[in-house]
């Protein structure tokens, strides 16, 4: 009988020490992530214009964000109100896409692989707080997402961004309801994006292509003196180098100054042909 009592009273503590150690728990928060879908099936927070569910679209996001870790993706507090970090123990970019197209098919916008317009964004910021409470948590999820529409030629027709958030509350550590709030915020942030009235005139052909900034003009080569221009010309022209030559590489260069007459008797004295000394007149700076 002593015995019976003893071991239901070992087992007693066990599972009140197992639902401590649970309301408890330090470390880092692994969460395997996966979509969730809507409680409210059927219905859709977007608004496509008349046509554009008939205009089918090439949908892609990838992983933008900063910081050295991509597994973590926030942070949980303890019943210490110490912070851990938050990983996420599948593939981010993966569960992004799959929230991205199984959104947009419940709400009617058709996709396609091979499709002529493509819509491919950025996961720019995603981070999860759960804070730890008396009984359970809160979760809270911020969102930012940027994306740009392009035409077959690769042309940009748009380009902008979108932000979602959400917060519920839940048990403490729970998977389930990390998941939840996490598919919340993003399709938040989707739901934004789609509701872009320019993104939307731009995917209907109402829109041009976005001007591209003209390339970078190649930073000009420093200006040097005459004598360090007549001794690079003395070294090609002992090489062999023909007047052409000579006048195409002085065409290249800038001098810090004009020549004067001291310098037109040096080249004259150096043997450089009257071609070349007229290209060098016209090479001073500024």
């Amino acid at each position: 009988m002593k015995t019976r009592i003893l071991l239901a009273g070992l087992a007693a503590g066990l599972l009140l020490a197992g639902v401590a150690e649970a309301r408890g728990a330090k470390g880092v928060f692994n969460i395997s992530l996966r979509y969730v879908p809507p409680e409210n099936a059927g219905e859709s927070d977007v608004l496509l214009a008349p046509g554009l569910s008939d205009k089918p679209v090439k949908l892609t996001i990838a992983d933008g964000r900063a910081g050295s870790d991509p597994a973590v993706i926030g942070e949980s507090s303890d019943d210490d109100d110490k912070m851990w970090p938050v990983h996420a123990s599948n593939d981010v970019t993966a569960w992004a896409n799959e929230v991205l197209t199984k959104s947009a098919a419940d709400w009617g916008i058709k996709t396609a692989d091979n499709a002529p317009l493509s819509l491919s964004g950025k996961l720019t910021s995603l981070r999860l707080v759960e804070s730890n409470k008396a009984l359970g948590s809160t979760y809270n999820v911020e969102v930012q997402v940027a994306f740009a529409l392009k035409d077959s030629a690769s042309r940009t027709l748009w380009e902008g961004s979108a932000a979602g958030d959400a917060t519920r509350y839940g048990k403490s550590r729970s998977e389930e309801n990390a998941n939840e709030v996490l598919t919340d915020a993003l399709k938040e942030a989707f739901i934004d994006l789609f509701n872009t009235p320019a993104l939307q005139e731009a995917w209907g052909g109402k829109a041009k292509p976005m001007a591209t900034a003209a390339p970078a003009a190649a930073p000009a080569a420093p200006a040097v003196s005459p004598s360090e221009l007549l001794a690079d010309l003395v070294k090609l022209k002992k090489q062999g180098f023909t007047a052409d030559l000579l006048v195409d590489y002085v065409n290249q260069k800038s001098l810090t100054r004009a020549l004067s007459a001291d310098d037109l008797g040096k080249w004259k004295n150096a043997g450089m042909p009257e071609e070349v000394i007229k290209a060098a007149l016209n090479r001073a700076k500024g």
